[in-house]
């Protein structure tokens, strides 16, 4: 497999994303799929391999900054964990290399899990629209509150009732309300 090529589709894919938090995962996921997913091609060399693993220490970064503050212990566990994982050199062996590989994307897995739990990173597939985004509002809803007549979006936003929205930058968003319909009966026809 040649993931120069690989390479170059998921940096396109990923800038398309805007630069919130929630769009960390979707790089996150491709890479995961490369190493996890059944119907994946086979890694036949130890230079993709190698490839795979730096990707991977890359996201455990840009995770890193998206974890909650003050974080929360599970998620500091799975980062640690990641992280040791990410820190150890690959095995020398193609399979002993694979083993390894394979750990680290089920560690780093388990991060996003952890982060989605708690709204740190949207857990949707596919995954919603940041707030910065221009369709916001099509992100899924995270908690109702009817009692207060609006609805948290997994972005953050909290929509009301009256379709006006706060984001979470402080920003106000006018209600977007359509024009009622005025009921116009037949006309009368003068001579």
């Amino acid at each position: 497999m040649n993931l120069r090529l690989s390479r170059v589709t998921v940096r396109r894919k990923s800038a398309e994303v805007t630069g919130s938090s929630r769009s960390v995962t979707a790089p996150v996921r491709e890479t995961l799929a490369l190493v996890l997913d059944e119907n994946a091609p086979a890694l036949d060399s130890d230079r993709d391999i190698d490839d795979i693993v730096l990707r991977l220490r890359g996201h455990l970064t840009e995770l890193g900054h998206a974890a909650p503050d003050p974080p929360r212990p599970v998620i500091e566990k799975a980062l640690r964990a990641a992280r040791k994982l990410a820190d150890v050199d690959v095995p020398t062996g193609h399979v002993k290399a694979r083993v390894h590989l394979r750990q680290l994307a089920e560690a780093v897995k388990l991060v996003i899990t952890e982060l989605a739990s708690v709204g740190a990173v949207c857990g949707h597939r596919p995954e919603c629209p940041s707030a910065e985004n221009h369709d916001f509002q099509a992100a899924q809803i995270r908690v109702r509150r009817p009692e207060i007549g609006c609805s948290e979006l997994c972005n953050g936003v909290l929509v009301f009732d009256d379709t006006g929205c706060l984001l979470p930058s402080g920003e106000v968003v006018a209600p977007q309300r359509s024009m009622p319909l005025v009921e116009t009966g037949p006309k009368a026809v003068t001579s």
